[in-house]
């Protein structure tokens, strides 16, 4: 009874808040890392807007301020024909997405969100770098990063979004625009966390295949690197002890 009256109360909630114009209520500290990277074949497809159905199989990871979280898996909404919503019920939190932006409603104090969308086939797109520029992936378009809408601006402290799970084309650098993980740190506000509502939003594209983003492994090095790092180590060694017998003759 309590989840229906909340998933009615953040679907409501999604009518009035604009989806242009919004403003940063408190600091927010956006971080990019290379960590974990990842890479895609065929790219993000022609259509680079991402809705709430296109997210299913997404994982969200909730932590509380009491050390506990919960692992909330995205459902595709396809209420009808032509849905395009999303959501990520957890017995405390409930995420909600349409066609732009997150509401989230939670019943503790929430001290971090994850969001890793890598098993629904999507990145975050963290730039406002239109294609083609070189800082731009190729076929991302343009994109921008966590962003909380100004119906929530009444919220004091700072908030940290922590990018990671950098993306690349086949055969290409990464260019740091797009991410597979989104780490949202509440814990900075002057509440310690969230509690009850907030809405936010980051872009994300879609690829053109389910399953297309592979990790990236680190290149091993060669067996014989070790044997030659082993060979200069004592040739460094053997070059002391000589210099050391020199100096002692010299003193004698």
């Amino acid at each position: 009874m309590g989840l229906k009256f909340l998933k009615a109360c953040v679907a409501c909630a999604m009518v009035y808040l604009p989806a242009v114009g919004t403003a940063q209520a408190a600091t927010v500290n956006i971080v990019r890392v290379a960590d974990n990277p990842q890479e895609t074949v065929y790219g993000i497809r022609d259509n680079t807007g991402t809705d709430g159905v296109d997210l299913d199989g997404a994982i969200f990871t909730a932590t509380y301020a009491d050390g506990t979280s919960e692992e909330i898996v995205w459902n595709a909404l396809r209420t009808f024909n032509y849905s395009i919503d999303g959501e990520a019920a957890g017995t405390d939190t409930y995420v909600y997405m349409s066609w732009d932006g997150f509401e989230m409603t939670t019943t503790r104090l929430l001290t971090s969100l994850l969001i890793q969308l890598a098993p629904a086939s999507s990145v975050f797109d963290t730039t406002f770098i239109f294609d083609p520029d070189p800082a731009s992936t190729p076929g991302s378009s343009f994109g921008y990063p966590f962003e909380l809408y100004s119906a929530y601006s009444g919220l004091q402290g700072s908030i940290t979004a922590t990018y990671s799970g950098i993306v690349n084309m086949a055969g290409d650098v990464a260019r740091g625009d797009l991410f597979t993980d989104m780490l949202v740190d509440f814990s900075g506000l002057s509440t310690g966390g969230i509690l009850g509502a907030v809405s936010f939003r980051s872009d994300m594209d879609t690829l053109r295949y389910a399953g297309d983003l592979t990790p990236i492994s680190p290149v091993p090095l060669p067996a014989g690197f070790w044997l030659l790092l082993a060979g200069m180590g004592g040739f460094v060694l053997s070059g002391r002890m000589a210099r050391r017998g020199s100096a002692a003759r010299v003193s004698a």
